[in-house]
């Protein structure tokens, strides 16, 4: 990440169980290593890897799990840990910091459609 880019924390959780979670502005080559991304598990993956792909794909509209993990810098675990509510706060913070990409994600996914 470059000292440039934009950061910002959201706190997730309550009490003693809070966290924060470092969301940050992604760089033009992370936008390209997040498209480029692809979790599917395999033809031959074990039932809870594919639980996590449909998750990761269909949790939100507008983003994969994947894509905020790398926003978020949170690994597989961290997400798992987190609520829908978590996962929303850390969303807002990642379409606020990052309005171009969810914006292009946006027109992908509508010129995708009416191909």
């Amino acid at each position: 990440m470059s000292d440039a880019s934009g950061k910002a924390v959201v706190t997730v959780g309550n009490g003693d169980a809070a966290v924060d979670v470092v969301v940050s502005e992604l760089t033009v080559s992370q936008m390209r290593q997040v498209i480029m991304s692809n979790p599917w598990p395999g033809e031959d993956a074990a039932p809870e890897d594919l639980v996590h792909y449909q998750l990761d794909n269909y949790l939100f509209d507008d983003c994969r799990l994947c894509d905020l993990s790398i926003m978020a810098n949170l690994d597989k675990a961290k997400l798992s840990s987190l609520t829908g509510g978590d996962l929303r706060k850390i969303l807002a913070k990642a379409k606020e910091l990052n309005p171009d990409f969810f914006a292009a994600l946006g027109r992908m996914a509508a010129a995708r459609k009416s191909s």
